[in-house]
């Protein structure tokens, strides 16, 4: 997650130093999410037939060769390589590790351990420009993939040492190929529309709406093909029976907005309005991080006693407070007050993320477990994706036309942050369907 973050601090560097244009330098992060995605369904089938423990330690040795490929890269298309590879290492992690720790621990007590587990999904954002600008600054962009050496030899030590084995659940099921290539396809296909949504600006563009289209429709062809074999489907259609999964889901799509969004432009607002510096702008976003940390643990035991529902429900108020000042702050606003409001926005983070990504496994037996986590994945990543190019091509659409001027600039920044509060207000309706046990 680190290193997601930091790369994409460094593409304008990497473009610069590897002499590629920006439709090229845009596959260094797009071939990676892709590669990412694909390998999701793949380790959700994997972890129910093989140890936990081999796939895990294999998924990093990948990721490891993807970061030394992709540091010792001189050529943009060897970078890219380098990328999926990683790409590819990563999606088998990020997949498992929330299964491998669900089956571990139970049902019982998964609020505090989400609370855990969660962190560096959360903190990275806030963390990565910060220290991507740092890496950039005082070494080379080819430092942002090296740094990830020790890390993951350090891990895959402990892993060795300490990781149980995890054996595979029994099941019988074998791999179902259709249901790689409609979900991947429809993946693949709606993650290329919403990054050619975010440089060409327009909907209407063909190379826009024909991937989205077509991604769309092999979801829908999943879901047919699913009702009709139940059993061959990788990702089972019975998950949508538990409300408290339905509502996670639609909020893990919708965190693209309320989340990712808001974490895409918040730098860019920082470093084109306020006129900081990578560095700076990454400081600033510390302030964020403080207010995430002293909540988390706190979010997580709200969760496990009262259940998802009413600590999402005040989250969500708590956005709109940590972000609505945004839509009105301009230059001469002052530094405090940002910091502030940044600060409320990370308590409001931690009980957006935390409580939904527990309650996804709420109620859900054991043997779907690996499959709530391959949905859950995928449509959190496609709506991250969707809600930075959403985000994006608002800004560019309101500049579209006019001389560019400080004020012009801020206005558009402005709007995009009051399109975050509309969404995030709408939240609310699949919040009211998470669990809840107030009685208790």
């Amino acid at each position: 997650m680190l290193d997601t973050t930091m790369t994409n601090v460094a593409i304008n560097t990497i473009m610069k130093n590897l002499n590629s244009s920006v439709n090229q330098v845009q596959w260094v992060t797009t071939s990676y999410i892709l590669a990412l995605g694909i390998f999701v369904p793949i380790a959700g089938w994997a972890v129910d037939h093989f140890s936990g423990k081999k796939i895990y330690i294999t998924a990093l040795l990948v990721f490891l060769l993807g970061s030394i490929v992709s540091g010792v890269s001189t050529d943009i298309n060897f970078l890219i390589v380098g990328r999926i590879i990683q790409g590819a290492g990563a999606g088998v992690i990020m997949s498992i590790i929330t299964t491998l720790v669900v089956r571990a621990a139970g049902p019982m007590g998964l609020g505090s351990i989400m609370a855990i587990v969660g962190l560096p999904a959360i903190l990275a954002p806030i963390l990565g420009p910060t220290i991507g600008g740092f890496i950039v600054k005082a070494l080379n962009w080819h430092w942002i993939f090296y740094v990830n050496i020790p890390v993951a030899l350090g891990s895959i030590i402990l892993l060795y040492f300490m990781m149980p084995e995890f054996k595979p659940t029994v099941s019988k099921k074998s791999f179902d190929w259709i249901s790689l290539l409609l979900l991947g396809g429809a993946f693949t296909t709606l993650i290329l529309g919403v990054t050619k949504l975010s440089t060409s600006g327009k909907f209407t563009n063909s190379d826009v709406f024909v991937p989205i289209l077509i991604g769309l429709a092999l979801l829908v062809g999943y879901g047919v093909y699913a009702w009709m074999f139940p059993k061959k489907a990788l990702v089972s259609l019975k998950l949508f029976r538990f409300p408290s999964f339905t509502a996670s889901t639609i909020l893990l799509l919708m965190s693209g907005l309320t989340v990712n969004g808001a974490m895409f432009i918040l730098p860019l607002y920082l470093q084109n309005i306020r006129g900081l510096s990578v560095v700076m702008s990454g400081v600033y976003l510390i302030s964020q991080g403080l207010g995430l940390l002293i909540a988390r643990s706190q979010i997580g035991k709200l969760t496990d006693k009262i259940g998802a529902r009413w600590v999402v429900l005040a989250a969500i108020a708590i956005a709109v407070i940590g972000t609505l000042p945004f839509a009105f702050f301009n230059t001469k606003t002052a530094t405090w007050l940002i910091l502030l409001t940044l600060f409320v926005r990370g308590i409001a983070q931690g009980g957006m993320t935390i409580p939904i990504m527990s309650d996804a496994y709420s109620g859900v037996p054991s043997e779907l477990v690996s499959e709530a986590t391959t949905a859950s994945r995928m449509l959190q990543n496609i709506g991250g994706a969707f809600g930075t190019a959403l985000l994006a091509t608002w800004i560019q659409t309101q500049l579209n036309g006019q001389m560019i001027t400080p004020a012009h600039l801020n206005s558009a920044y402005q709007g995009a942050f009051m399109v975050t509060v509309v969404v995030t207000v709408l939240a609310v309706i699949p919040a009211w369907f998470l669990s809840h046990h107030l009685d208790k």
